[in-house]
């Protein structure tokens, strides 16, 4: 089964969006998997997060 996902549309400044793009290419992971991961990062630092 597939996991079941909310889709955001976020507008990023385009020196942001750049970065992101570009450090998603040097990890090899999608623009979406960089978001998530520092998201993600963001909320466990503020204990509101899954541990």
């Amino acid at each position: 089964m597939a996991t079941q996902r909310k889709v955001w549309a976020i507008s990023l400044p385009p020196k942001m969006e750049k970065e992101i793009a570009q450090l998603a290419k040097k990890e090899e992971k999608t623009k979406s998997e960089l978001i998530r991961q520092a998201l993600r990062l963001y909320t466990e630092a503020r204990g509101k997060g899954k541990k």
